[in-house]
């Protein structure tokens, strides 16, 4: 590409940008035409994208999508943020998210209602809601997300595109507001997977031959126990915010509230069983390859779903989301959503895995059209 030529596709993206959608809460045109005029070269050069607000962006606000941070310009960018500019991809602006991205609803009281590009009624899931709109609405070749309990793979779900959480560890997660840290992950959101494949610096994906046929029997998985896995997760979420919300609680949404009410339990005992359980899953697993299941059951919810629990104080919608892709989470796995007819299968390995995750996402693709 010509420094003409990245010129137009950033005017382009830009130019494409709908406020009504609720994808951005900072773009900045002119670092981003910056950017492009200064052709910086490199492996992603040209290719833009938009980075989640929990992320830092240096001389770009970032919100973390709390009022409290509402000019906040952090002084360094995240490395993960960083990794991109240095290979030539243009940032274009900062993603709307549930607030601190704590949530799966797409909605932020602070920073607006997020929407689907097209389907206006139903909610782009969360908290990386905005990042899959900004992708489905082709402003942006890639988004970057975080996914903590399906934060990424519940927005591509949602929103029709690829979803990719990177295994646990696997992306320093330096420079972006930590939720649970033992759960938190980079992810990577984009129309075309091979974007996805190219980010991930996987020059060939292992062909249809080499993946053996889906073995279809009886695998007695054992099942995950979310009491555990919530008690933790909270336990972590607490510590950050429960002190600060009752001390500022105009600075908190009313679902943030709610989530944080209620007794924390053991978390000793929970972290406890949770190993117990990742090691007795990962005895089950032997001998197999890939875990396949639905992103989350049935349709995405409406907005006017998603508003009914927020003025109500329920997490109803919230809990039929997060039924399945906490399990990637809970075992630092990478995982993979792929658009299905009407919403989104995941595809799960253990780390390492990637290509084979990412060859049979491409292959369920091709069979689908």
């Amino acid at each position: 590409m010509t420094i003409t030529s990245v010129r137009a596709k950033v005017l382009a993206a830009l130019d494409r940008i709908d406020p009504g959608l609720g994808a951005f809460i900072t773009v900045d045109p002119d670092a981003a035409l910056r950017r492009a005029d200064a052709d910086p070269g490199g492996r992603l050069r040209g290719m833009t994208v938009a980075v989640k607000d929990l992320i830092d962006t240096a001389a770009l606000r970032t919100t973390y999508g709390s009022p409290r941070y509402r000019y906040h310009v952090p002084k360094a960018s995240a490395p993960v943020v960083s990794r991109f500019e240095h290979e030539g991809a243009i940032v274009l602006g900062k993603t709307n998210l549930n607030e601190y991205a704590y949530g799966v609803s797409g909605y932020n009281p602070h920073y607006g209602l997020m929407r689907v590009p097209g389907r206006p009624d139903i909610t782009p899931g969360g908290s990386s809601g905005g990042s899959a709109i900004a992708v489905a609405a082709g402003v942006c070749d890639l988004a970057i997300g975080t996914d903590t309990g399906g934060s990424v793979r519940i927005p591509a779900a949602c929103c029709g595109v690829y979803g990719f959480k990177c295994a646990h560890g696997s992306v320093p997660m330096t420079g972006v507001h930590p939720l649970s840290p033992s759960h938190d992950s980079i992810g990577y959101l984009a129309r075309d997977l091979q974007v996805i494949q190219r980010v991930l610096r996987i020059p060939r994906l292992p062909s249809a031959s080499q993946l053996r046929t889906a073995y279809w029997g009886d695998i007695d998985l054992p099942p995950m126990p979310f009491d555990e896995h919530w008690t933790v997760f909270r336990e972590q979420s607490y510590a950050l915010h429960k002190t600060r919300s009752a001390e500022q609680p105009e600075e908190y949404g009313a679902d943030l509230h709610v989530k944080m009410s209620g007794p924390l339990g053991d978390a000793v005992g929970a972290k406890q069983e949770m190993r117990r359980w990742r090691q007795r899953f990962e005895r089950a697993f032997a001998g197999f390859d890939l875990l396949v299941m639905p992103v989350f059951p049935g349709e995405p919810p409406t907005v006017t779903e998603v508003l009914r629990d927020y003025e109500d104080n329920t997490l109803t919608t919230s809990e039929r989301l997060l039924s399945c892709t906490p399990v990637a989470n809970a075992l630092g796995w990478p995982a993979l959503a792929v658009p299905a007819d009407g919403g989104a299968l995941q595809i799960l390995g253990r780390p390492g895995s990637e290509p084979q995750i990412l060859a049979f996402g491409a292959r369920f693709s091709t069979a689908q059209e």
